[in-house]
């Protein structure tokens, strides 16, 4: 096996794998010296959650059309819809650790059990024992995998009864002390950053002007909207695939006249959800709002300190507000490492027709790609699973393995059927 050389360092690949990879060796010097952070994209739960497709351009066209007002009105709630088929009333299953969320929850905790690991044998006494987890995603995933772990995780939520959106919850380093001697041990914590909102945030005017996000733990706001939903089912076009997501298609297919009441009821009910909607004009409203504004900031200052690590999985980098993030990021901080999964050899290609080597001084960019398949055999995806199993799970593994229960598996699933929703 011959050494090869990635952005200046020498590393021997892993074997069977292609120079594109990265030895666990390398990753583990990567991760013991370094600020961690992860950026999630919709790519990760796609197995569990339906394709968009080009909803974005379609909203986006949409928002640009010459069309009647009542017809966009209609066309855009009809995207909105599917949207909330495909994206949003699946969380209700993800909640109720339903039969079907079995699959993306056992992903999601593997992953997080692998992570913390790393985070409770690292020895560093300079970084803390944080993992800072970014995600375009607005699913509970990842709350519900790291609950019924028992993994400290900060949201950004502080309370019980009523959990109210806070900015300083973030970063809290955390203790456990022993109750005889009373020795102290930082336990890891991750900071769950959900860049575009999440189907559990509920916006509550507290006073004119103040809006308050709430945690919704009965996903009360999406009963809401599916509930005005059914009443304007009749009235919007149906979409079944995410390629029928065409705006002017569905202006062709939308029939003259007035938005029927039901559907504006359904358009009011939309709004009341904690989410940046998926179209490329989403942060003109947006990034004046302070919580949604402070969550981009924190991304980029996460970036910008010296010795850091962006893994991303999942994410396609065309949104254009975060990818300039990054690259601004890249170019700014040279101690910066951005390590890229594609999830097939030809998603690289892809990758940088969107991040073009000019645009990266550094070199700081690195694609991981599959290992290239042998004649006969399916190329390999570089699912959640893949990576954790074949990048970061070696980091860790121990010989004879110490049983740690606060980190192993601990996903239960209910057995039974749930109502259809």
């Amino acid at each position: 096996m011959t050494d090869v050389s990635i952005n200046g360092v020498p590393h021997r690949p892993v074997p069977g794998s292609s120079v594109d990879g990265i030895s666990p060796e390398r990753l583990r010097t990567i991760v013991q010296d370094s600020h961690l952070s992860f950026l999630i994209g919709a790519g990760t739960p796609s197995s569990f959650f339906g394709l968009l497709g080009n909803v974005e351009d379609a909203l986006t066209e949409l928002s640009e059309s010459t069309a009647d007002d009542d017809v966009k009105t209609i066309v855009r709630a009809s995207i909105q819809a599917y949207f909330f088929d495909s994206v949003l009333v699946p969380n209700v299953k993800v909640v109720d650790r339903h039969a079907d969320a079995e699959g993306v929850l056992t992903s999601y905790a593997e992953f997080l059990r692998t992570v913390n690991r790393i985070l409770l044998k690292r020895h560093s006494s300079i970084l803390a024992k944080q993992a800072s987890v970014f995600t375009t995603n607005v699913d509970l995933v990842f709350e519900v995998a790291m609950e019924q772990m028992g993994i400290d995780f900060s949201d950004g939520f502080s309370g019980k009864i009523r959990p109210r959106f806070d900015l300083g919850d973030f970063n809290t380093i955390r203790l456990r002390m022993a109750s005889r001697f009373e020795q102290r041990s930082e336990m890891p914590v991750f900071n769950l950053v959900k860049l575009h909102g999440s189907v559990g945030w509920r916006q509550e005017t507290r006073s004119p002007g103040r809006i308050d996000i709430i945690f919704d733990h009965g996903l009360t706001v999406v009963a809401e909207v599916q509930e005005a939903l059914a009443a304007a089912r009749d009235d919007l076009i149906s979409i079944g695939e995410p390629a029928e997501v065409n705006a002017a298609a569905l202006v062709a297919k939308a029939s003259p006249g007035l938005a029927s009441p039901a559907v504006h009821d359904f358009v009011a009910a939309y709004k009341k959800l904690g989410i940046v909607n998926p179209d490329k004009q989403k942060f003109a409203t947006t990034v004046l709002n302070e919580t949604y504004y402070e969550l981009i900031r924190r991304f980029a200052n996460e970036m910008e300190k010296e010795n850091s690590v962006l893994f991303v999985h999942g994410f396609s980098f065309r949104d254009e507000h975060l990818r300039d993030v990054v690259l601004r990021a890249a170019r700014a901080n040279p101690t910066l490492q951005v390590i890229v999964f594609c999830y097939s050899r030809a998603d690289r290609a892809e990758y940088q027709k969107l991040i073009l080597d000019i645009d990266v001084k550094n070199s700081n960019v690195l694609f991981i790609v599959p290992a290239e398949p042998e004649e006969g055999i399916d190329e390999l995806k570089a699912t959640l699973d893949v990576v954790t199993r074949d990048y970061f799970a070696p980091i860790v593994a121990d010989k004879f393995p110490a049983p740690d229960q606060r980190i192993e598996l601990g996903i239960h699933i209910s057995a039974g059927e749930s109502a259809d929703v």
